[in-house]
């Protein structure tokens, strides 16, 4: 059985269980993620915007398109990295370095998968919330 080191750090300097512990983090950051996408999604499809807006419809629609490409890929993602937790344990029998190394590989690009998502996902939110400043209906 493989040795690993103790340290944190990049995933090859992590043993099992913490990149078992990054996976977990992982999923919190897509559940939080799915909640956000759910809500948006109803956000942009409420009537709740002011009416005579050039463009308002077209606009929408696009972040519509956007939120669903993004939730496919957040369903996507959370497969991957379920798949990963369970190939992790698969770690517990590696008896050399290209073996291990293996494992750290697929787990950096995950990881980075998952940042790049985060990172989509931030930029949308923004984009939406800019578009939407001073496009609500006030209340009567």
């Amino acid at each position: 059985m493989a040795t690993f080191t103790k340290k944190s750090g990049s995933a090859n300097e992590k043993n099992v269980d913490e990149l078992i512990s990054d996976t977990r983090e992982w999923d919190k950051k897509l559940q939080t993620s799915s909640e956000e996408i759910n809500f948006l999604s109803q956000f942009i499809t409420a009537d709740i915007f002011q009416k005579n807006i050039p463009n308002l419809y077209e606009n929408l629609f696009a972040f519509s398109s956007t939120i669903t490409t993004l939730k496919n890929e957040k369903i996507e993602l959370h497969q991957a990295i379920s798949n990963h937790k369970n190939d992790l344990i698969g770690m517990f029998e590696c008896e050399d370095i290209s073996c291990e190394t293996f494992y750290f590989k697929q787990h950096e690009k995950l990881e980075n998968r998952l940042m790049k998502f985060l990172a989509d996902f931030d930029e949308f939110q923004k984009e939406l919330f800019k578009f939407c400043t001073n496009k609500l209906r006030m209340p009567d």
